[in-house]
C-alpha cells in the first residue's frame, strides 16, 4: 500500500539530556510506509556528544524494542541494536527500513554523562 509521504519536525532545537534517554519529540505511525528518513542538527555544548537511539514498537505507547542491524558473516547472523554517536556539530540524516514495523520512536541523551548538556538537537522526519 502506497501512502502519501508525510514530512513533520519531532522536536524544535532543545537542550540534550545528560544522564537517561529522552523521547525526541512523538511516537510516529509507520505502517503501510517503506522508509523513514530522520533528518537532524545537533549543536555540541559542553557534553562530550549525544547518542540517539532508535527504537520499534509492535502497538501505540507499548514496549520500544531497539531497532537492530543484521549481518552476516560465516553462516553467522549478529543482530546490533542501533546507536548513533555525535560528537562533533553535524546536520546529517538518516534512513530506516520501517517495513513491517507498526511505529517508530527516537530517544536522545549525552553520552558519556559528562559535561553540562548545553547542547541542542533539533530533528524532524520524512514517511515514504
Amino acid at each position: 500500500m502506497n501512502r502519501t509521504p508525510v514530512t513533520e519536525q519531532l522536536q524544535a532545537a532543545t537542550a540534550i539530556a545528560k544522564t537517561t534517554q529522552t523521547l525526541i519529540g512523538k511516537e510516529i505511525a509507520t505502517g503501510g510506509y517503506e522508509y523513514l528518513t530522520l533528518f537532524f542538527v545537533y549543536t555540541k555544548g559542553d557534553e562530550t556528544g549525544l547518542k540517539i537511539v532508535p527504537n520499534v514498537l509492535r502497538t501505540t505507547g507499548g514496549t520500544a524494542h531497539p531497532y537492530v542491524v543484521k549481518t552476516e558473516a560465516t553462516g553467522a547472523t549478529t543482530l546490533t541494536a542501533l546507536t548513533l554517536t555525535l560528537t562533533a556539530t553535524t546536520t546529517s540524516y538518516m534512513t530506516f527500513d520501517v517495513r513491517g514495523i507498526a511505529y517508530m520512536n527516537f530517544t536522545q541523551g549525552g553520552s558519556n554523562n559528562d559535561g553540562t548538556p548545553t547542547g541542542t538537537l533539533l530533528a524532524g522526519y520524512t514517511l515514504k
